[in-house]
Order: structure tokens, then C-alpha cells, then sequence
């Protein structure tokens, strides 16, 4: 029997080498079709070049692309691995292009990264520099998820398009008489931020102190030779190479990025702070597939950092290049933190439940810093199945960051000191 329904159009856009994870977000577009399309009213169209577009003579084939599938979509799914793409003589990239024309179009924009292994040999070096700069010029911007398979791209995509669907709905719905009222349908979310260690809940305000420690000569920081690790007969790293296993994978060698490393990691702990929340169900109907995206905003540069980017085990003077691999962490220097800087910064937060009455602080997954003194003014809204449209909350951050700075010199007798205790 037919049916009426809204459509939305939701484009794909994708270099040539992830031809399967193209398949893959078309499937699972056409799942969700299958199984919620005739009870929700709602079709969601994949659009994509080979399917959507058509010849023209006389005119730049990316202009042809825009005008055609581009500028009707809804919604953008970006998936990359190794390569943005060939240049339109616009961008570095059609993918590039059409990403940068929706953004503009003030349209969702949903940025899919896999990290699943591929052949050294096959990688165009140039390509993947052009990636990289495009993920770090978009990271402080947008939100993006990233993948070690197909079936956990699949999964992560089935479950945010869902969430993404819900957004625009709200979008289309929603009116100034309406913007931000509490929903009617009995689920309150209330959210505050938390105490980092205990996870008990604080005020709407949050006041931190920070330390920016600045070593002006980090690149005089010596190597590590380790005096007393050599008489004891641990051998160094072999001269002028970086990898250990010139020596043997199961002998101990002393590190000789020692003092970079500890010198990395006192600045990021001492310039990062987790942030935490607190939420409760306040309301008498419990919530399913919360989704909080956060929006922390400054008038000066503010730091927000996935927690897994930074080394959270203090680095060792002697290795074992069989138990725990080799080399620095995951920022080589201070001055990599301030490369995140930007003045708008975002993460989200999932919850698969939370149920009437009920609270919790999930464990913190964000870092969250400055180089200098500021306050920031968090957006945080919520979505869930049981609100009819989404909830918004304003938290605020402030921050006091004092400035200490070292010399190599101070930093080394630092270190030996501590390591001499």
C-alpha cells in the first residue's frame, strides 16, 4: 500500500579508496529504510555521483556535481582513509569541495575516519599530508567519529544517522515560541558539570586552575643516556637509528627520549584538566539513546582534547621493546597542545539509558585547557527518544592559567632529581 513521506537526501561523499564503506553507509540507509520507513512516514535517500548525476558538455564536472546532488542534500556523509581525492581546480578535492559547500549551506555534516591498516606501499604521501592537514583543520570544528572496521563503521553510522534524523525533525519543528522548552512528554534531563575524581555533582559555574609550563629551548632538551642504567649493562638505542630492535627485541635499552618525554608530559598534565558531567532524569519517563552535544565557545583560544590523545603513564627510563614498543607519546613536544587551539570547541556524550529518577557521571573523556586566562561558555543539547524535541543547557567554565617556564637546562636537573628520589 502507498504512503506519503518526507524525504530526506543525504549525500555520501568519498574519495575512490573507500569504495566499500560507500556500500556499506548505502545499506545501511536502505536497513533503516526497510524497517522504519512506512511507520515513520520518513524515506532517507543516499545520493551519490554514480547513481545521481548525469553528463554535461561545457561545464566544469564538479560545478555539474554541485548543482545536481550537492545542493539538494539534507545531510553529508564524509568518509576518508588515505586520500582526499583529485583537485577541481577549486579544492584539493570534489570530496574537499563538497564538504566545504554544504558546511557553508549551514546543513549537518556527518565525518567518518578509518584507521584500518594499509600497505606503506600503496599510500601517496602527498595525498595523505593533504588528509591530515584537513583533519586537523576540521577537528576543533566539527564532530568526527573514526573506525578500525567496516562493521564498526556500520554500526556507528546506523546509530548516528538516527541521531542526526532526529536533529533536523527538531530543526523543522522548532520555532521561537518553542526554542528550548522543556519537553511534555515526562523526561527531564538536567545536566551540571562534576566533580573530576568523585563524579558528585557541582554548580552550573565550574572554576579551574591551570599551569602553562613553557620550556623556551625544548629543542636543547639532551638525550637520555642513563649513567647509571649503562653500568648496568642496559644497553642505548643504536647511533643514528630510532628503532630499538637493532638491539633485540627482549633487551632492555635505556631511552633516550626520556627527557622529552617527561618534559611532554608534565606540560599537558599540568595544562589539562578533565572535564566531567553530572545528568539525572528528573523527569518520570525514562530516556533512551541520549545523545549531549557539547559546544564549548571563548572569546580567547581554548584546548579540548580527547583524553586518549595524551600519555597517561609517566614515560620510563629503560624499555622493553617487547612488552611496551618505542618511541614518544602521543604529542613529541608542549608546543603540539597548542596546535589544538581554537576559540570553538566540541565533543558529545552517549548514554544508552538513563531511566526516571536516576543519575550519573559518566568517567571523563575530554581534557580541557588554555594558554592563557579565559572563560568559556558551554551549549550542551540533549537528545533522546522520549524527548519531542531536544533540551538545552548553558554551563560556563572559568579558567585561571598561571604561567611557569624552564629552562632545558632546569628541566634536566628537574628530572634527574625526581628520578634520583
Amino acid at each position: 500500500m502507498s504512503y506519503a513521506a518526507r524525504v530526506f537526501r543525504i549525500l555520501i561523499a568519498s574519495p575512490s579508496d573507500v569504495v566499500e564503506e560507500r556500500e556499506v553507509a548505502v545499506r545501511v540507509i536502505q536497513e533503516w529504510n526497510d524497517l522504519q520507513s512506512a511507520e515513520r512516514e520518513i524515506v532517507l535517500l543516499p545520493l551519490r555521483w554514480e547513481t545521481h548525476s548525469a553528463p554535461e558538455f561545457g561545464t566544469r564536472p564538479q560545478d555539474a556535481l554541485n548543482r545536481q546532488i550537492v545542493d539538494s542534500c539534507d545531510l553529508l556523509i564524509g568518509i576518508f582513509w588515505t586520500r582526499v581525492g583529485s583537485p577541481t581546480g577549486m579544492a584539493d578535492s570534489g570530496t574537499l569541495e563538497e564538504i566545504d559547500r554544504v558546511a557553508s549551506q549551514g546543513k549537518p555534516i556527518m565525518l567518518y575516519f578509518s584507521q584500518v591498516k594499509q600497505d606503506p606501499e600503496q599510500i601517496d604521501l602527498d595525498q595523505i599530508t593533504k588528509l591530515r592537514e584537513f583533519k586537523k583543520r576540521t577537528y576543533p570544528k566539527a564532530l568526527i567519529e573514526s573506525f578500525k572496521s567496516q562493521v564498526e563503521f556500520r554500526d556507528k553510522l546506523a546509530r548516528q544517522i538516527e541521531i542526526q534524523l532526529r536533529m533536523l525533525l527538531a530543526q523543522e519543528g522548532e520555532s521561537p515560541e518553542t526554542r528550548g522548552a522543556p519537553t511534555k512528554l515526562g523526561a527531564d534531563i538536567q545536566l551540571l558539570f562534576a566533580d573530576p575524581k568523585t563524579g558528585e555533582p557541582c554548580e552550573s559555574i565550574l572554576n579551574l586552575q591551570t599551569k602553562l609550563m613553557v620550556v623556551k629551548d625544548f629543542e636543547n632538551l639532551p638525550d637520555y643516556t642513563g649513567k647509571k642504567a649503562a653500568a648496568e649493562g642496559i644497553a642505548p638505542p643504536s647511533a643514528g637509528t630510532t628503532s630499538p630492535f637493532s638491539v633485540s627485541l627482549f633487551t632492555d635499552i635505556v631511552n633516550k627520549d626520556y627527557y622529552r618525554q617527561v618534559t611532554t608530559y608534565y606540560a599537558q598534565h599540568f595544562l589539562l584538566s578533565p572535564l566531567r558531567f553530572w545528568l539525572k532524569n528528573a523527569g518520570s519517563i525514562g530516556a533512551r539513546d541520549v545523545y549531549i552535544d557539547v559546544a564549548l565557545m571563548s572569546d580567547m583560544d581554548i584546548i579540548l582534547v580527547p583524553k586518549d590523545r595524551v600519555g597517561t603513564a609517566f614515560p620510563a627510563m629503560i624499555i622493553s621493546p617487547a612488552l611496551y614498543g618505542y618511541g614518544a607519546p602521543p604529542m613529541s613536544s608542549p608546543s603540539d597542545l597548542l596546535a589544538l587551539v581554537g576559540k570553538t570547541a566540541r565533543t558529545h556524550i552517549e548514554i544508552p539509558a538513563l531511566q526516571p529518577q536516576r543519575e550519573l557521571s559518566p568517567v571523563p573523556e575530554v581534557l580541557f585547557g588554555a594558554p592563557d586566562s579565559c572563560k568559556a561558555v558551554l551549549h550542551a543539547t540533549v537528545y533522546a527518544d522520549t524527548l519531542s524535541e531536544p533540551l538545552r543547557h548553558k554551563l560556563e567554565v572559568n579558567l585561571v592559567v598561571e604561567r611557569i617556564e624552564f629552562t632545558a637546562a632546569q628541566m634536566v636537573e628537574s628530572i634527574d632529581k625526581r628520578g634520583a628520589s
